[in-house]
């Protein structure tokens, strides 16, 4: 039976890149995304005789809507082997420009979504003593910025979550790793908005996605809990 991976928070850039990486390696995906038009051609782009593609339109941060699109997935393509928490919500500034709207809706898209989505999962992995669920985070996760106060306010919430569910789920099998991205990603977006950087600086989405397959890849007794990807 094949493996499946969720991806939840599918766009363009890196997120695309992971559901790629896993379909071209035999993994059935779940893809959710708040809006359907990325997952929608991603799937049909992805899905063949041999690899299944269901996306599934959901807002993480809706119990409800998480708990439908993992029964659905569960139903379409069986439990879920590993996932892969991407979703993010960034308004850049500092305490005096991110309004308290702003600031909650960052912690919600980026800590309280990945925390509904892994409890969606972590019982069907606690009982199968198996399964992997990545997180990723961000420089500003580990090294505050002056000019994000929210969104590494967010991001250090996620590693936190990580570390902790880690030493929780460790012993009943699951495997839980924290992903640090430090520096842009190469995307057409990136350099449209920034045609004057050294692109040689900006980080490969399809060299990291193999980084979170191999991650969900790894043995019971050397398993990485958690990783700093730089381009230099």
């Amino acid at each position: 039976m094949r493996r499946v991976v969720v991806v939840a928070g599918v766009g363009q850039g890196l997120s695309a890149a992971i559901v790629r990486e896993f379909a071209d390696h035999g993994w059935s995906v779940g893809l959710l995304a708040r809006t359907t038009d990325t997952i929608d051609s991603l799937a049909r782009e992805i899905e063949d005789d041999e690899t299944a593609a269901i996306p599934v339109q959901a807002d993480v941060t809706d119990p409800g809507d998480v708990e439908r699109a993992f029964d659905e997935i569960r139903t379409e393509l069986g439990a879920v082997d590993a996932l892969v928490n991407h979703a993010a919500t960034v308004y850049a500034g500092g305490v005096s420009d991110v309004t308290a709207p702003q600031f909650e809706e960052m912690w919600r898209g980026c800590a309280f979504g990945a925390f509904l989505c892994a409890r969606a999962v972590v019982p069907n992995m606690r009982d199968r003593n198996d399964g992997t669920i990545i997180f990723t985070g961000a420089d500003a996760g580990t090294r505050a910025r002056a000019d994000a106060v929210g969104f590494s306010s967010a991001k250090f919430a996620v590693r936190g979550l990580a570390q902790g569910l880690a030493k929780e789920l460790g012993p009943d099998g699951v495997h839980v790793a924290h992903v640090v991205l430090h520096g842009g990603m190469d995307t057409p977006r990136t350099r449209r908005a920034m045609p004057d950087i050294d692109h040689s600086s900006l980080l490969d989405p399809e060299e990291i996605a193999t980084t979170y397959r191999h991650l969900a890849r790894q043995p019971p007794r050397s398993r990485t809990t958690e990783v700093d990807i730089r381009s230099y």
